[in-house]
């Protein structure tokens, strides 16, 4: 018996793919993709082109991960590209479809009793085939809460937001900033080149 386990341990350690190198798993994505009905649970690719297709019908909605150590004052900043051709359209409302930086607070249950533990940031970019920049400070003019409130107007609870939170990222819609957007007409992907929080 203990020659085999030996056999069996040998043959694992020596697993090799089909061109004769070492295997090598898949790097594992810390970009999360969730209540997007039609797209999997996490981003593909690795560190500088982390990327997803966007679905042809309803929709990616939120992409984030755990969020690092962050003040009030410091500014986050997404580079990112589109590829690919086809008509970006949001799930609900009549704006054009957008993406725009997110930050949730740890214990968020998304419901409307607790407005104040998501914000977006007023800043956007429209979705179209192109390399992006967007950016916002962590300053509460640049912030809006679930129901388009600015953080300037509650800057208490902006501020409890940003020493309590959990996740940062980025989620896609129209006029409602994480409702979701899809791709007709034609195919098209996000790649996340880059996302940083800068003093």
């Amino acid at each position: 018996m203990m020659r085999i386990t030996i056999v069996v341990l040998a043959l694992l350690l020596t697993a090799r793919n089909d061109e004769g190198s070492p295997a090598v798993p898949a790097p594992i994505s810390y970009w999360k993709i969730a209540y997007s009905p039609n797209m999997p649970a996490s981003m593909s690719g690795t560190e500088g082109n982390w990327y997803f297709d966007f679905p042809n019908q309803n929709g990616v909605h939120y992409v984030y991960k755990v969020a690092p150590a962050i003040r009030v004052g410091q500014t986050i900043t997404m580079h990112f590209a589109i590829t690919g051709k086809g008509n970006f359209v949001p799930t609900e409302g009549t704006a054009t479809a957008r993406v725009r930086l997110f930050l949730q607070q740890r214990g968020d249950t998304l419901t409307a009793q607790e407005p104040y533990k998501r914000w977006w940031s007023v800043t956007y970019v429209e979705l179209h085939e192109g390399d992006f920049t967007l950016t916002a400070s962590l300053s509460p003019d640049e912030w809006t809460s679930v129901f388009g409130q600015r953080a300037a107007e509650v800057p208490n609870e902006f501020n409890a937001a940003i020493s309590q939170l959990a996740s940062v990222g980025f989620t896609f819609g129209g006029t409602f900033a994480g409702h979701g957007v899809y791709v007709t007409g034609g195919n098209a992907r996000f790649i996340l080149r880059q996302y940083s929080v800068s003093q």
